[in-house]
Formats: C-alpha cells, sequence, structure tokens
C-alpha cells in the first residue's frame, strides 16, 4: 500500500505551516505539484517549495511535477464542468503515483489553504482511489485557513455572539445566498461579486494574497467602498495576472427605536 498525504500548508506564508503539518512533510519520500499556467501564477509552486526548502533542505527531497489542466469557463452546468476538471486532475495524479511511488512509500501534495474547505483535494484523491481499488491510502493533515487569518489580521470574530455564519462562493452570493444571515464569508470570488449585491447595512472585511508579500487589506461599509473596492480587485488582478481575494460581509444591528 502507498499512502498519498494531503499536507494543508495555510495562505501561502512558511509561518502559516503548523507542528503536524511539518512533520506529515518530513515523512513524505516524494512530493507531487501540479503547476497552474499563466502570467504570476509562478508564485503559487514557489511557495511550496519555499515550504520544503525551509523543512527538508534545498535539494534533499524529490518532487514531480505536471502541467494543471485548466478548468473550463463555467455559465451553466458549472457542476459538470468541475467534475470533469476534477477527472482530468485524477486521471494525471493517479499516473504520477503509480509511476513514481514504491510500495511503503509515502507521496505528499501540500494544499493551499485547509483540505477540507473549499478545495477539491480530496474529491480528486478519492477519484485516484476508485480508478486504483485498493493501492492508495489517504492522510489528511488540516491547515490554518485564509479565513482565520482575514479575521484575525482584520482583528474581528467570524460572526457575532450567538449569530449565524455562512460561509459561500461568489457565484451562490450572487444568487441570493446571504439572504438571512448576519455574517458571510465569501471565498472563490475574484471577481468583485460584493458590488453586485444591495450593500443594505453590509461591512465588508476584505483581503487578496494573504499569507504573501503581496498581502492586502481592506475594510469599511459596502455602500461607502464597494466601487473603489471593486476597483482595487481590478487593478490587483492586472498587475499580477491573478487574485486570491477572500472577504467577510457584516450585517450592522439596526438602531434601537
Amino acid at each position: 500500500m502507498r499512502t498519498i498525504c494531503l499536507i494543508g500548508m495555510g495562505p501561502g506564508g512558511p509561518e502559516f505551516l503548523t507542528a503536524q503539518a511539518v512533520e506529515a512533510l518530513r515523512s513524505c519520500d516524494v512530493f507531487f505539484l501540479l503547476e497552474k499556467q499563466g502570467r504570476g501564477k509562478e508564485l503559487l509552486g514557489d511557495a511550496r517549495r519555499k515550504i520544503l526548502d525551509l523543512h527538508r533542505g534545498p535539494g534533499a527531497y524529490r518532487i514531480v511535477t505536471a502541467e494543471s489542466p485548466p478548468r473550463a469557463p463555467a455559465q451553466e452546468g458549472y457542476l459538470d464542468v468541475v467534475a470533469d476538471w476534477h477527472a482530468q486532475k485524477a486521471e494525471i495524479f493517479g499516473k504520477l503515483f503509480a509511476e513514481h511511488l514504491k510500495d511503503g512509500e509515502k507521496g505528499g501534495v501540500l494544499v493551499w489553504g485547509d483540505p477540507a474547505l473549499y478545495d477539491s483535494s480530496i474529491a480528486i484523491l478519492r477519484r485516484v482511489q476508485a480508478q486504483y481499488p485498493g493501492q492508495f491510502a489517504v492522510e489528511v493533515t488540516p491547515a490554518v485557513s485564509s479565513l482565520h487569518l482575514l479575521a484575525a489580521r482584520h482583528a474581528i470574530s467570524l460572526h457575532d455572539i450567538g449569530g449565524d455564519f455562512l460561509v459561500t462562493t461568489a457565484r451562490r452570493l450572487l444568487s441570493g445566498a446571504a439572504k438571512g444571515f448576519d455574517s458571510i464569508a465569501v471565498m472563490l470570488d475574484s471577481n468583485a461579486a460584493f458590488a453586485q449585491i444591495d450593500p443594505e447595512n453590509f461591512d465588508i472585511y476584505w483581503g487578496a494574497y494573504l499569507g504573501t508579500e503581496h498581502e492586502v487589506l481592506e475594510s469599511g461599509p459596502l455602500k461607502e467602498i464597494g466601487p473603489s473596492l471593486a476597483e482595487k480587485v481590478r487593478l490587483e488582478k492586472e498587475r499580477h495576472g491573478w487574485i486570491l481575494d477572500i472577504y467577510l460581509l457584516r450585517r450592522r444591528a439596526e438602531p434601537a427605536a
């Protein structure tokens, strides 16, 4: 039996790696990386290599890379598009694991953020296990997520006392998912969906490239800063070629009558 270790690396900076994650990556015989293509995307691979260099030593580990397949644009049929994308990744990973892992060895996959929160790695490895029955075990190491770091950077809690809390995507935010919730964390945006909803009495706590040298933060009443923040999202994407951002929408309490 060969083992695949999904190791949550947090938001990207080596300082966010947990002691458990360090122990896990030190136990691995080889690491696997699907490298995303596009301007600026090398930062994602470089961050992983910096972590490995720090905790394993430069040149003291094996790493196997392949090109990550692009995801097709998803309008209608979003779930079908994602399923096809996962299938492509599973096929690549399965072949790499079969070729480069010996029986009894451990392979490591460093996962940006936490593997259990809006990340597809666990689902992809389940597909690999289905394709190679009985050949690969899966271990998961949790991490500090960008959601936790966002709250820390703004020195806020993720919900009010006794209040509810929704974690959702920009796609679902635009379909009305925020209705009835006081605190809404939005992930997988990159296109300033907050500027397309009724600002009502929301405050926004926004961050991009959290945990990296390019980190930027903004906060304030959505009605006041929404347009300028949407422009900042556009400019940051133009500057880097991509953006990883996350934000919390917090509904202000209605003043007492």
